[in-house]
């Protein structure tokens, strides 16, 4: 029978893909650019394939260290490195000063990202958040740091973070010695089954419950909740400003599933849906925020003037969509929810393409945008669908989500139907302007067939993913299976 250590061989790859990649920088890293990009990507396609084989092992595995896998665990730490190789990917035409140091950076975030998603000590988490933040925004302040895209101040773009960091460290401790003091436990599974016995301290529950909502959605950066990357976004690459916005939001999403649904929760008589322990609900709080959310999301992207700031609120839509079906605690809704996990990423994945195709400014404006349709038709039309599927409309996976959600007779239905329609006027905004006829017509660039086939099946298989979603369903289903029961 094989030892469950084995959960920990996709980290184990990374690390030793770190520890090469250190070894390269230190021999002289500007000599050896292509070679770091090969090895970086092959570690990063090792763990996702044994991530996809660990997939099979028996649910709800413990191992001695504090990590967990089980089909949730599973699911965000194939989303994170698929979505890391996308980036990876993006980067292969990076020549700067700083891009050894950029890879070493993404590669340090992504082991601490997945170290996030399969911890089941609380203490691991937020220091793996810890140097999730740190190692992502000294990639972020470095690749901005280039000709072609001139930098702020560096050292006070990584002081910044440095600060933003400690304040998380200092939530993050706060919150353990909350859980402590209740509980007398951190670790997720003996949290929840200390409440469900009753020996836990009860005046202190709604405490540990403002706080986890708080620092997840600190961590998705989902409004208004924000200010985990500062300006550290505004001068890199497209693919490290949109990579990172989706990885911090699959790290949040997964924080609020973990510590909070599964902790403040269990499966009800007949394990059709979740019934909250603790008064007031954990479920109804999750609603208030994930409501607020939705409303802010597209209204921030509407009244952003920049390309780049409109689009990284809007990468949250998914999420936040998310987040509001998983507070009604319906088993086949947190089917479909984690099912849009992975329809998230890859919308991610092709908007990073896309975007990097365009090569776009970094302070591109909202009138830079005007008449590209007409120019680089096949990435912007990619982008445009890439958006509209984030915003749930048909025929994209996350229509799906919005008719099972506004099938619940709740007076909450009024703040999707909302998203929806604001939603709606900003992928309107971008067809309207990326195909606007200008005074000045450019003529269409040329583009490649390998470009154009690439751009197409991308597109088509998000489109297959909304029209034939039941094998999505059943895998986000059979992911939590280990806590609702066997299908």
């Amino acid at each position: 029978m094989a030892n469950n250590y084995q959960l920990m061989i996709p980290l184990i790859s990374l690390l030793s893909g770190i520890f090469i990649l250190g070894l390269l920088q230190i021999q002289g890293a500007e000599k050896s650019l292509g070679r770091q990009w090969l090895i970086q990507c092959f570690f990063l396609i090792l763990a996702l394939c044994q991530e996809l084989l660990l997939y099979g092992v028996p649910s709800t595995l413990y191992v001695n260290g504090g990590l967990v896998l089980d089909g949730a665990a599973s699911l965000f730490s194939l989303a994170i490195l698929t979505l890391a190789l996308i980036i990876h990917g993006c980067r292969l035409d990076e020549r700067t000063s700083l891009t050894p140091h950029v890879n070493l950076l993404t590669m340090c975030a992504t082991l601490f990202a997945l170290i996030t998603v399969e911890s089941n000590r609380l203490m691991f988490t937020i220091i793996a958040v810890l140097g999730m933040i740190w190692s992502s925004q000294g990639a972020l302040g470095s690749d901005g740091n280039s000709s072609e895209r001139p930098s702020e101040n560096q050292p006070d773009l990584i002081h910044s973070a440095v600060v933003r960091g400690v304040i998380v460290l200092f939530l993050g401790m706060i919150l353990w010695v909350l859980c402590f003091s209740c509980f007398g436990e951190t670790q997720g599974d003996e949290m929840q089954r200390a409440l469900v016995r009753g020996a836990v301290k009860e005046h202190g529950l709604l405490s540990v419950e403002i706080f986890i909502l708080f620092f997840g959605a600190v961590v998705m950066g989902l409004p208004p909740f924000q200010g985990i990357f500062g300006k550290a976004r505004i001068n890199s690459s497209w693919s490290l400003a949109v990579g990172n916005t989706g990885n911090f939001a699959l790290v949040g999403f997964n924080f609020l599933i973990r510590w909070g649904l599964l902790v403040f929760t269990r499966p009800a008589i007949g394990a059709l849906e979740l019934e909250p322990i603790t008064h007031p609900s954990f479920l109804l709080l999750i609603r208030c925020v994930a409501s607020v959310g939705l409303i802010l999301i597209p209204t921030l992207s509407l009244f952003n003037r920049q390309l780049r700031g409109s689009l990284l609120f809007f990468c949250l839509n998914p999420f936040a969509q998310g987040l509001f079906a998983l507070s009604f605690g319906q088993r086949n809704l947190m089917g479909y929810v984690l099912a849009q996990v992975l329809v998230a990423t890859f919308s991610l994945g092709i908007m990073v393409t896309a975007l990097h195709s365009l090569k776009l400014p970094a302070q591109a404006q909202l009138q830079d945008w005007i008449g590209l349709g007409r120019r680089f038709r096949p990435a912007t039309l990619a982008v445009i669908f890439a958006v509209t599927a984030a915003s749930g409309m048909t025929p994209f996976f996350g229509s799906i989500i919005l008719q099972k959600t506004l099938s619940i007779n709740s007076v909450f239905a009024l703040f999707p139907l909302l998203n929806l329609a604001l939603g709606g006027f900003c992928v309107a905004r971008l067809i309207i302007l990326a195909f606007h006829r200008s005074r000045l017509e450019v003529a269409a660039k040329s583009v490649s067939l390998r470009q154009k086939f690439w751009f197409a099946a991308q597109l088509m298989l998000l489109i297959l993913m909304g029209i034939f979603w039941q094998p999505l369903y059943k895998y986000g289903a059979f992911s939590i299976r280990s806590f609702f029961g066997e299908l």
